[in-house]
């Protein structure tokens, strides 16, 4: 058989119980994570609170009544409330022990003459959550502020680990960085469930935030061990575990209304990852790149035993491996070496390189633009949906249960969809539909709260399809050698949305309370034109250099190697292109 490319070495082998062993980690991730990212909505949900009377506890009124002698109405959310900071300035321990009378009622006017003063200790309402976060250390009122953090430290964490852990994960390779994420992720959910700080279990959040971006290089030893003609379904059908997580925590949550115990509970899916661990794998494609052949022949040669295809002799098979290695690397060795060779300044260009690589050529900076402004709406947007069970539903359990429910035909309802019409046109308009879904709620009266619910959900269906698409639309279009990077800092843009997202809900929501469907249903609408950025993926194969990627999506692309690039003519280009490069550099040194 003619191998022309590591792509047809791939589907020499086919698909078979290695592919799906190099999925494993990615979907055991995908089983543990959702419990953690979406915490906010069970471990520090938005309860009612009011300011709390000593005096008052011990007697025989009921909670109303105590309300009612104690606390004063407010303007909130549209709709008059009982004040949940400020209380009546009265003699208490005058009336602590009697019996309660009509004569204690209160009317409009004498309310209105009392003075009042702001909460010194609150209670919480019990009726649904036994213990959160915000009840535990007061984080309501003058301290509402702090409640976010919760949230936005895991997001925040995130952040900061899309590009460490993208870079790692290039670095050292996928099993490296999977592994020592597996130990690090148990330890720190375990103590931060235990800790009696509120300063530590933000420290723990963090951690853990750093580590939820494992996912991509999770997904990527998944995608690069794929045939490209099951990179589609095998891409799109990985994400639905999210989705089965996402229901699992609504039933958790409901046996268990402590945050700290449901907390822990949580955390034993991660024992899946310490039992896959001796046996994982590394990415083949990877250990190509880094020029570590007879490791990546021997997980081929795995791989074609486990699914009955002979692959060539070993020595035939480390000719095609070195053959694909210099396919790969032709372009970006030779210019490491003519730098290195130019002493610090060629050092300092390397550097700038490495910084610069994701806007090096006009269509990497095409893609890269528009994937960061793709997964920034996609964040705020995902996230803030996901974390509005008390805006959108007035029972967060079934919210919940519902919208991780439809994130099941999210993810994989439009693979077919995605094979015959491409990735930008499907996601451009799963963000346009999303975006009128939740402005159009703005529009729908208040007390029809079913109309409601049904479009927050048809909100979460259309944004959880374009979460799904976008980790198949970055993994396709960025090239190996910074695939890992590039799908982790594109991503990061999606943490930093995140990072937003409990603030509108928490905080401005307060004040606002049309201001979640404005923001999450402009930002999709914004999300839909960075799609159209973008360049169609669907039924190309992916490129491992910046070169490559030239020559697959740039302007001088061959019409004639769209569905499929021949080795030849991608190695005569390349060479090409490199030759007219030194030329250049030649004439400029003269």
């Amino acid at each position: 058989m003619d191998y022309k490319n590591f792509d047809s070495l791939l589907s020499a082998i086919g698909p078979g119980r290695w592919t799906m062993f190099m999925f494993i980690s990615y979907v055991s991730w995908a089983l543990l994570l959702p419990y953690f990212s979406l915490g906010g909505a069970f471990y520090n949900p938005v309860v009612d609170h009011w300011c709390s009377v000593p005096e008052l506890s011990n007697n025989s009124w009921t909670l109303e009544q105590r309300l009612n002698y104690s606390v004063p109405w407010e303007y909130r959310g549209g709709r008059m409330e009982r004040s949940q900071c400020r209380m009546y300035v009265r003699q208490y321990e005058v009336v602590a022990g009697l019996p309660w009378s009509p004569d204690l009622a209160l009317t409009p006017e004498q309310a209105a003459d009392l003075e009042t003063i702001p909460c010194s200790q609150w209670e919480f309402d019990k009726s649904v959550f036994q213990s959160t976060v915000a009840s535990e250390w007061n984080l309501v009122c003058d301290r509402v502020g702090l409640s976010p953090f919760f949230t936005s430290f895991y997001f925040f964490g995130a952040a900061v680990g899309e590009t460490l852990i993208g870079l790692l994960a290039d670095k050292y390779g996928r099993r490296w960085v999977l592994r020592a994420s597996t130990l690090v992720f148990l330890l720190t959910a375990t103590t931060s469930a235990l800790v009696p700080l509120y300063s530590l279990v933000l420290a723990g959040r963090f951690v853990l935030g750093i580590v939820h971006t494992i996912i991509g290089p999770a997904y990527i030893q998944g995608m690069e061990a794929c045939p490209s003609k099951l990179r589609t379904i095998l891409g799109l059908l990985s994400t639905a575990p999210f989705a089965f997580t996402g229901m699992f925590f609504g039933a958790w949550a409901y046996l268990i209304r402590d945050w700290r115990t449901l907390q822990l509970v949580c955390a034993l899916p991660v024992l899946l990852q310490l039992l896959y661990m001796p046996f994982m794998d590394e990415s083949p494609r990877w250990l190509l790149q880094q020029g570590r052949l007879n490791e990546a022949a021997k997980i081929l040669k795995k791989a074609g035993q486990w699914h009955g295809v002979s692959l060539p002799a070993d020595k035939e098979l480390m000719m095609l491996l070195e053959k694909f290695q210099e396919q790969s690397q032709s372009g970006d060795k030779r210019d490491i070496l003519r730098d290195v060779s130019l002493g610090l300044s060629g050092r300092i260009r390397i550097w700038w390189k490495d910084v610069t690589v994701l806007v090096r050529t006009p269509i990497l900076r095409r893609i890269t633009i528009g994937l960061f402004g793709c997964w920034f709406c996609t964040g705020l947007t995902y996230w803030g949906m996901s974390l509005s069970g008390t805006t959108y539903s007035k029972d967060p359990f079934l919210y919940v249960v519902l919208s991780s429910l439809v994130e099941v035909p999210g993810y994989s309802g439009l693979t077919p969809v995605v094979g015959r019409f491409g990735r930008r046109s499907v996601l451009s308009f799963n963000f346009a539909v999303c975006a009128v879904a939740i402005l159009t709620i703005l529009a729908t009266p208040k007390s029809y709260t079913w109309m409601i619910f049904s479009l927050a959900l048809v909100g979460k269906l259309f944004i959880t399809a374009s979460y799904g698409l976008m980790y198949l639309v970055s993994s396709e279009l960025f090239p190996t050698c910074v695939r890992s990077r590039g799908l982790n800092m594109s991503s990061m843009m999606a943490r930093l949305g995140s990072i937003v997202s409990p603030f509108i809900i928490d905080v401005l929501a307060t004040s606002y309370w049309w201001s979640p469907s404005v923001m999450f249903g402009a930002c999709a609408a914004m999300g839909s034109g960075f799609a159209l950025l973008l360049p169609e993926s669907n039924h190309k194969p992916l490129a491992d250099t910046v070169e490559q990627l030239d020559f697959i999506y740039g302007d001088n692309a061959k019409s004639s190697s769209r569905s499929s690039i021949e080795s030849d003519d991608l190695s005569s280009s390349l060479r090409k292109d490199q030759d007219e490069k030194e030329e250049m550099c030649s004439g400029s040194s003269v």
